[in-house]
């Protein structure tokens, strides 16, 4: 679905794009992406999303909107976005990248396909998980977090486990807010996109008080951290 021509010289290249290519879709469960067929037999959002991104620019549009169709069957109707589903349901820890990543998704697949029916199909999700997005980050606007010791995580997600590195003990996660923001600011897009004018003027304050945050927050580490 998707030719890259190399000289003779890049054929090994050209070779592994084929096969890992060939390794994505062999271990998909049906529309699950999922990143290997034993001890990774689930599927996580994280995962799906930038393989999806991969697919996406090697011609597999099918393959994206069947599995988001499936992950996004899963979102609570809070708005909240498992990070991972396997054969018993949605896992309930607490990873918040995965809201953003979704709403990325939807963007990601729209962007590449054009097709509108579908983006208003999903609008529902995302509008409820920008909804969630905004309860967790008021869990750090309180004057808890307005003191000097907890300033640096005023207005940031919670702490979670989005990374092996700090499973044992939840952290706030900057890779959890960068995936936070990027969602904010493609699903302010698809508002607009969609001409939900109300929505889009609200979702575009919440991710610029959430950028506004966020680089505050970045400056005071740096600055606390050395």
């Amino acid at each position: 679905r998707a030719t890259i021509r190399l000289p003779e010289a890049g054929s090994r290249v050209t070779q592994t794009l084929a096969s890992t290519l060939a390794y994505i879709l062999v271990n998909r469960d049906g529309p699950a992406i999922q990143p290997g067929s034993r001890s990774y037999e689930r599927s996580w959002i994280r995962d799906g999303s930038l393989t999806s991104a991969a697919l996406l620019r090697l011609g597999h549009a099918e393959e994206v909107r069947r599995f988001i169709e499936w992950y996004a069957r899963y979102q609570r109707p809070d708005g909240y976005v498992p990070c991972c589903v396997s054969p018993r349901g949605g896992d309930p820890v607490p990873e918040h990248d995965s809201h953003g990543q979704l709403i990325y998704l939807i963007k990601e697949y729209y962007d590449f396909t054009g097709d509108r029916a579908f983006l208003e199909r999903m609008w529902p999700n995302v509008a409820k998980a920008v909804e969630f997005i905004d309860s967790l980050r008021r869990q750090r606007m309180t004057d808890e977090y307005r003191t000097e010791e907890k300033r640096a995580f005023y207005g940031l997600v919670p702490e979670s486990i989005s990374h092996e590195g700090y499973s044992a003990k939840p952290m706030h996660s900057y890779w959890d807010d960068f995936f936070i923001l990027t969602g904010l600011k493609d699903a302010a897009a698809i508002a607009e996109i969609l001409g939900h004018a109300e929505d889009q003027r609200k979702m575009a304050a919440i991710r610029d008080e959430f950028r506004r945050d966020l680089y505050a927050s970045i400056d005071r580490a740096m600055a606390d951290r050395r």
